[in-house]
C-alpha cells in the first residue's frame, strides 16, 4: 500500500482520465493497494477474472473496471469504466506522484566535492559524499544521490535521477530522462585480454558508453565502456537488476532486458526486443528487432527479426516446446528399444 499525502476525490481522478465514472459516495483517497489490502480510501483496479473473490470482499474506496464489467457485483462502491484498468490505473499513479513530489531547488551537500572546471546546471541536487570530477556537466534538474562518483568528462542530461552508490567512469555520455539505480556501473573497462608470451595483456579500453534518453537501468548492473567508439544504449530501453552489458554492445530503442541478462561484447540487440531473465548472448551476434528470448535461453547464433526463441542452445521457441514435450516419452521409447533388442537378439 502506498499513502500520498495529497488526496484526491474519485471525481478528480475521472477528470483526469477524462473516462466514466459511477459515484456512490463522496470520499477523499489517500492510497492506492491490492484488492486484498484495502480500506474505504484506497484506490485499486480489477481486471483479471481470477481475483474475482478478492473483488467482492475488498472495501476499496474507488476501482478502476473494464468498460463491460457487471456493476451488480460492487453495486455500493464508486467505479471508474474505462479499457485496460491495470494499464489506467499505473498512468494515475503515475500523475499521483507528480502532483505530490515537491518543487525541486538547488542542492549540494556539504560533504559533496565538486570540482571547480564541473559545470553544473540549475535546480541540481547532489547528495552527501558524492564526487563530481573535472569538466563533468551535470543538466538541469537532475539528481545525484549519496556517494555517487562522477568521473572527468561525464555529461549528465536533463532530469535525470542518478540513485545512490554509483560509478559513472570517464567521457560517459547519458541525455535526459535517464534513471540509474542504486550500484549501478557505467562506463567500467570492457573484459578483454590478449595471450602473447604466456601471460594474459589487457587490451585497452579507450572508448565510451552513450545512454540515450529515457532509459531506466536497474541495480547493480554493469554497462562496460567500448575498446574504440561506443557501447550505446537506445531511447526507452529497459535493463532490469544485475545485468551485464559487454564492451561495444549496440542495444535499440524500447528494449526490455529482465534480471541477470548478460550480453557479450560487440553484439547488437535491436529494437523492442525482450530477454527474460538469466538470458545469455555471446558476442558478435546480431538480434532483431521484435525477438523474445525465454528464460535460462543460451543464444549462440544470430536470431532474425521478429523471432521467439527459447532453449540452450536457443532455436525457435515451438520447436523447443515440442521438443519438451517429447521427452516425457523417452523412458518408455528407451524400454521398448531394449525390448525389441533383446527379442532381435534372441533370435
Amino acid at each position: 500500500m502506498k499513502i500520498f499525502k495529497v488526496l484526491l476525490t474519485p471525481k478528480q481522478i475521472a477528470a483526469q482520465l477524462q473516462c466514466r465514472i459511477i459515484l456512490k459516495k463522496n470520499i477523499k483517497l489517500t492510497n492506492v493497494a491490492e484488492l486484498n489490502e484495502a480500506n474505504k480510501n484506497s484506490v485499486c483496479f480489477f481486471e483479471n477474472p481470477k481475483f474475482q473473490e478478492e473483488l467482492k470482499a475488498t472495501e476499496a474506496g474507488l476501482i478502476f473496471v473494464p468498460k463491460d464489467f457487471d456493476i451488480t457485483l460492487k453495486p455500493d462502491t464508486n467505479l471508474i469504466l474505462i479499457d485496460k484498468p491495470s494499464i489506467s490505473f499505473m498512468m494515475m499513479v503515475k500523475t499521483w506522484l507528480k502532483i505530490e513530489a515537491p518543487v525541486q531547488r538547488s542542492e549540494t551537500a556539504k560533504t559533496a566535492i565538486i570540482s571547480g572546471s564541473a559545470k553544473i546546471g540549475e535546480k541540481v541536487v547532489i547528495g552527501h559524499y558524492c564526487i563530481i570530477h573535472d569538466k563533468a556537466e551535470i543538466g538541469n534538474n537532475t539528481i545525484i544521490e549519496s556517494n555517487s562518483v562522477i568521473m572527468e568528462n561525464v555529461k549528465i542530461g536533463s532530469n535525470c535521477h542518478i540513485y545512490p552508490n554509483i560509478t559513472i567512469y570517464e567521457d560517459c555520455i547519458l541525455k535526459n530522462n535517464i534513471i540509474l539505480h542504486a550500484g549501478c556501473v557505467i562506463g567500467a573497462e570492457g573484459f578483454g585480454y590478449l595471450l602473447f608470451d604466456g601471460i594474459q595483456n589487457r587490451i585497452p579500453q579507450v572508448g565510451n558508453v552513450v545512454i540515450e534518453d529515457n532509459v531506466e537501468i536497474g541495480a547493480n548492473s554493469t554497462i562496460d565502456r567500448a575498446t574504440i567508439g561506443s557501447t550505446t544504449i537506445g531511447k526507452g530501453t529497459k535493463i532490469d537488476n544485475l545485468v551485464q552489458i559487454g564492451h561495444n554492445c549496440k542495444i535499440g530503442e524500447n528494449s526490455i532486458l529482465c534480471a541477470q541478462v548478460g550480453v557479450a561484447g560487440s553484439t547488437e540487440i535491436g529494437d523492442v526486443v525482450y530477454l527474460a531473465g538469466q538470458v545469455g548472448i555471446a558476442d558478435h551476434l546480431k538480434i532483431g528487432d521484435g525477438v523474445m528470448v525465454g528464460a535460462q535461453s543460451g543464444v549462440s547464433n544470430s536470431i532474425p527479426e521478429k523471432a521467439k526463441y527459447f532453449g540452450t542452445p536457443a532455436i525457435d521457441a515451438g520447436l523447443k516446446k515440442r521438443i519438451l514435450a517429447s521427452e516425457k516419452y523417452l523412458p518408455k521409447i528407451v524400454r521398448y528399444y531394449k525390448k525389441m533388442f533383446k527379442e532381435k537378439k534372441g533370435k
